[in-house]
Parts: C-alpha cells; structure tokens; sequence
C-alpha cells in the first residue's frame, strides 16, 4: 500500500511541476496553455494517493502516513529535477502506472 501511494505521489508531484512555467521547460511534458490540466491531474493523483493509505490503515495513521511519503516522493522529484530532468521525464509516467496497478492488485475483494 505505501509503496503504490509513494509513486502516485511522485507521478502527482511531477504533473504539478509540469504546469509550472520553471520546471515546465525541464521536464517538457507540457505544452503551452496545458498548465492548467497538469495541475488538475497532479491535485486528482494526489488525492489517489491518499486513497491507498485509508485502505490499510485509519485514517489518523493514514494521513500522517501518507504526509511522511509525500515528503519522501518531493524529495526524490527534487533531486530529480536538479540533477536530472530527464529521467524524471520518464519516471513518472512509470511511477504513475505501477502506483496505480499496485493500488489495484492491493484492494482487499
């Protein structure tokens, strides 16, 4: 469960980042006058990522849980951006998938 919300987080954190005119360039997802999508998707995967904490834990562990790996999933995202913007570019559409299929595979039936 941490592990899907952490790489939603970091999917999130990057579409955020995408709609900013500063990392925008760097990341080059984002084309002119989409900034305002990027942002809508980053804010809906941040809620997502929210979503699998709720599911294994309450929801006083679960939020405090999920505040500490969206620390963890901005930090990695920052590093990322300083030294190298371009593997973000890639990771997050992978970090995004595999957050959404481990959240899939980890709901209880």
């Amino acid at each position: 469960m941490a592990w899907s919300a952490l790489f939603l987080a970091f999917a999130a954190f990057t579409a955020i980042a995408a709609s900013m005119e500063r990392h925008g360039d760097d990341l080059r997802l984002a084309p002119q006058g989409r900034a305002l999508a990027w942002r809508a998707g980053g804010y809906g995967l941040l809620a997502a990522s929210l979503l699998p904490c709720l599911v294994r834990w309450n929801a006083s562990v679960a939020v405090t849980a999920w505040l500490g790996l969206l620390t963890f999933a901005a930090l990695a995202l920052g590093l990322l951006l300083t030294y190298a913007p371009h593997a973000a570019r890639r990771a997050a559409p992978a970090a995004g998938a595999v957050g959404l299929l481990a959240a899939l595979l980890s709901l209880p039936l």
